[in-house]
């Protein structure tokens, strides 16, 4: 079971406190736990929440040393944190604990030198200001976060449960990760350079009936030779018109939908089967095994073998 503290601090975000503790308290795997949740803050005893809700917390930073991941939620920009709060997160970045900062964690991180010479990001609309404050650390504000070594920054708000579902996915494997996404998201494919590792098919109920039916259709059939052409006949559309209202559904176009769903398919059999990488390519219905090696490394930034390697050690080799 992995330790994980968080550190909360007066004045925070119900949101971005309440986000890592869903998530990884949610996390369990044949009725175990993955993950024991704790909290910490340098203030004894209560906090007020941003909103003036009270929040009791019981631990001090020093439980920081027992943790395999450190996650600070959020930050007041202005706000260096104490000298003993730095000192415990550069022993645990000594110590290749993961240190992970949500939105304007970043700065927490950055004030404690964690970022120098490191790409970061963190709330688009804090971006001048950080580059500002930290020069020395590469801010992209486009990302929903970046992981670089044992640190890990993600962008504004929701992609804190883009940034969570990654580590949960990181440690036990994608069916984890689409359990847990399919209670905190409606639509996992987010915009940015990086993209959450959970099933398309956990978007929401389209309203137009056929194009539900036709996902519908999909899912059943993922082998079949799909085409803009033949899912906008199935639809009795015209190309253009169900181009235009599949995207105004879903967010994104049948063509991409089509390519992340065979994409996390394939994670799946990656990571729980034996079959070859030919063969997963043709479950999945990639019309080539090289076709399916080139999506997969765009995506994943990765191969196929490779990502085996990394989230099928638990089957016999």
């Amino acid at each position: 079971m992995k330790e994980v503290v968080i550190v909360a601090f007066e004045g925070i975000s119900l949101f971005h406190l309440s986000v890592p503790i869903a998530i990884f308290a949610d996390a369990v795997l044949e009725e175990k736990r993955l993950f024991n949740v704790r909290v910490c803050s340098e203030t004894n005893g209560k906090i007020n929440s941003a909103n003036g809700l009270g929040i009791n917390i019981e631990n001090d930073p020093s439980i920081i040393h027992q943790a395999d991941i450190i996650i600070i939620p959020s930050w007041q920009p202005e706000k260096v944190p104490s000298p003993n709060l730095i000192k415990l997160l550069v022993d645990a970045h000594n110590n290749k604990k993961l240190i992970v900062g949500l939105c304007l964690g970043a700065y927490a991180l950055a004030y404690s030198g964690l970022l120098k010479g490191k790409k970061a990001t963190t709330h688009w609309k804090y971006g001048d200001d950080f580059k500002t404050k930290f020069p020395q650390t590469s801010c992209d504000i486009n990302p929903l976060y970046l992981a670089e070594n044992n640190i890990i920054t993600s962008a504004g708000s929701a992609a804190a449960i883009d940034c969570c579902l990654y580590i949960v996915r990181h440690y036990y494997g994608v069916k984890t990760a689409n359990k847990i996404a399919r209670v905190m998201v409606s639509s996992p494919e987010r915009s940015g350079g990086q993209k959450q590792y959970i099933e398309n098919p956990t978007i929401e109920k389209p309203r137009d009936e056929r194009i539900a039916t036709l996902i519908s259709f999909v899912l059943q059939n993922i082998t079949y030779n799909h085409t803009l052409e033949s899912a906008a006949a199935f639809c009795m559309m015209s190309t253009r018109s169900f181009s235009r209202n599949f995207k105004s559904s879903n967010g994104i176009s049948f063509t991409s939908w089509l390519i992340n769903l065979r994409l996390n398919k394939s994670l799946e059999l990656l990571e729980s089967t034996h079959f070859s990488v030919t063969e997963i390519s043709e479950r999945t219905g990639f019309s080539s095994e090289q076709i399916f090696r080139k999506h997969f490394n765009k995506r994943f930034d990765t191969s196929p073998t490779s990502w085996r390697k990394l989230f099928n050690s638990s089957l016999e080799q």
